[in-house]
C-alpha cells in the first residue's frame, strides 16, 4: 500500500477543509457577528479548526516515529562477520 500517497492525499483534503474554514471566517467577519445561527457555526467551525490541528499533530508524531525507527533498525542490523575457511586435513 501507498501510505505516502495516502498521507498525501489526507493532507490535501485538510488544506482545502482549512482554506474553506478562512474564506468562512473572512465573511463572519465581514458581515457582522449578528445572529445566533451565525455565532454557533462560528463556534463549529473554531471546533473542526482545532480538530484539524489534532490530526496534523498526530500525522506529524507518526512521521517521527517512523522516522526514527531507522536509527534503531540500523543499531540491531545483525553485523556481518567472515566466514572462516575450515582446513582440509
Amino acid at each position: 500500500m501507498d501510505y505516502l500517497g495516502v498521507l498525501r492525499d489526507k493532507i490535501g483534503r485538510l488544506r482545502v477543509e482549512i482554506a474553506s474554514i478562512q474564506e468562512l471566517n473572512q465573511q463572519f467577519r465581514r458581515d457582522g457577528r449578528n445572529g445566533t445561527g451565525v455565532q454557533v457555526a462560528h463556534g463549529q467551525r473554531s471546533e473542526r479548526l482545532q480538530e484539524i490541528q489534532r490530526q496534523l499533530l498526530q500525522l506529524a508524531d507518526l512521521g517521527r516515529k517512523v522516522v526514527s525507527t531507522e536509527p534503531m533498525k540500523e543499531k540491531h542490523r545483525p553485523r556481518l562477520h567472515p566466514v572462516r575457511e575450515r582446513r582440509v586435513a
